[in-house]
């Protein structure tokens, strides 16, 4: 039985799908609902709609309770069943239920209309597929070290305590959060599979509530936000300055605490960076537990190494893993990279891994991934820092909240470009040489001194400033 995508009533027929399916059992689900029956959602109503009047009649007989009372939870108290008919209604393609109480919307997914029953059937599997999350995804498979532990076990007093305070993880692009995320939420939907969960990313969420509102349809897309036993967002970052959306993800943060439903949220930086989202936000954020992953430390991306070559079946002596490990120190994803290109390379050429054969298969990658930092990179993430623009960081102002963006802003320059003193100089407002080494060296005293600098409301460690500063201008 697939849900007829009307708006924002997919995520809601998805739901009472999976509600049932569990309820039923996986054999009764399938021999009456999935291949006979359609589900739609309109405001507080769901229609079955079955392809004879004598299975309407069946069904209402043996199922209308169960029915109405998963509708009800679904939808609210308010919620109405309706019984259809439609004789010409096609036969659906068998779709095997997901046996668990959670609906998984993906990250990337644009939530828009479908065209046909079929691209409605491939959608859904879709996210369907995704309740277990890509392979590899289980806490039990996720690498613990040094850069990440604090994180992990983070995760894991929020699932042992069954905690109402949120959890918020960040860090750069590939080093795990997702990962977490994925694995947090498999984890609850395999100890409570009663329990709804509902997992995207800031993103998705934005689109959802974009479509509702021009399919008028807020009511159904309240009803299925904030009545969710576990909410988790990935890529929060996404909502930072976009007020209207901050309102609503505020009212349903809000709405699921009240509840006492749990929150996880992952973000690329820590709440009290947010410079354009609301402090109620960034408060409710810093309530429970936050948690940095850093960049895998070469103990994690060894060991790291070893299971992607153990899930991609590829046999690495411990020679070539200390290589591979010492040549990408950026994330995991780059590691992930490494391992398929020199297995890619090892197949091509009937040639076993060696030190010389990964150095070789790896070279071009290398080279490959090399960035070139330009000075307007480094102005470009200092201005998003700070709530900046690039005319404030070249203006004459002397004020600090001028003054000190600009003094890292040169310190970065010259760090990560390596450009003369002069030229970052004249870059930077038309200023001498001499401005530019009185700003590195001032930012160096600042990290020896452990200084504090304010960005926004809050006080900032310069040494976390710099290292935050330093990865988004890396990643680009």
């Amino acid at each position: 039985m697939l849900p007829e995508n009307h708006g924002g009533s997919d995520v809601l027929s998805a739901t009472f799908l999976e509600r049932l399916a569990t309820e039923l059992g996986e054999p009764k689900f399938r021999n009456w609902f999935a291949q006979k029956t359609q589900v739609r959602v309109d405001q507080s109503t769901l229609t079955i709609v079955c392809g004879n009047s004598y299975l309407v009649s069946w069904l209402q007989k043996q199922f209308r309770t169960v029915v109405l009372r998963l509708a009800q939870e679904v939808l609210g108290a308010d919620a109405l069943v309706q019984w259809t008919c439609d004789e010409a209604m096609p036969l659906v393609p068998e779709l095997s239920p997901a046996i668990d109480s959670s609906v998984v919307v993906d990250s990337a997914a644009q939530p828009v209309p479908a065209k046909s029953v079929a691209r409605t059937s491939r959608d859904l599997t879709t996210a369907r597929d995704a309740v277990a999350g890509p392979r590899g995804r289980e806490l039990s498979q996720f690498v613990v070290g040094d850069c990440n532990r604090l994180a992990v076990s983070a995760a894991q007093q929020f699932l042992a305590s069954e905690s109402h305070a949120p959890l918020y993880l960040y860090c750069s692009v590939g080093n795990g959060k997702s990962h977490l995320l994925t694995g947090i939420a498999a984890e609850i939907r395999r100890r409570c599979p009663k329990k709804l969960v509902l997992s995207l990313s800031a993103e998705a969420f934005a689109n959802y509530y974009t479509q509702s509102i021009d399919n008028k349809a807020l009511t159904s897309f309240r009803q299925r936000f904030r009545n969710v036993d576990l909410f988790v967002v990935d890529d929060v970052d996404f909502l930072d300055g976009k007020r209207g959306l901050q309102e609503e993800f505020l009212q349903t943060l809000r709405r699921i605490e009240a509840r006492g439903g749990q929150l996880v949220v992952a973000g690329d930086r820590h709440p009290n960076l947010f410079t354009k989202t609301s402090d109620e936000i960034i408060s409710r954020l810093n309530s429970g537990w936050v948690c940095r992953l850093d960049a895998p430390d070469l103990a994690t991306r060894k060991s790291i190494l070893r299971q992607l070559a153990a899930t991609a079946e590829v046999t690495l002596a411990d020679d070539v893993v200390d290589f591979i490990a010492s040549r990408f120190k950026d994330n995991v994803r780059e590691l992930e990279g490494a391992i398929n290109t020199i297995h890619n390379w090892s197949l091509a050429h009937q040639r076993k891994l060696t030190v010389s054969s990964a150095r070789e298969a790896l070279g071009r990658l290398e080279r490959d991934c090399l960035r070139i930092v330009k000075m307007a990179d480094v102005e470009t993430a200092v201005c998003k820092m700070f709530g900046l623009t690039g005319e404030d960081l070249r203006s004459t102002k002397r004020t600090k909240t001028a003054t000190q963006p600009r003094m890292l802003a040169m310190y970065l320059a010259r760090r990560l470009t390596g450009t003369a003193y002069a030229e970052i100089g004249q870059f930077f407002g038309g200023r001498n040489h001499s401005t530019v080494v009185s700003a590195e060296r001032r930012i160096h005293e600042f990290l020896a001194t452990r200084s504090h600098l304010r960005v926004g409301a809050n006080e900032w460690a310069v040494e976390e400033l710099v290292e935050s500063l330093e990865r988004q201008i890396l990643v680009g």
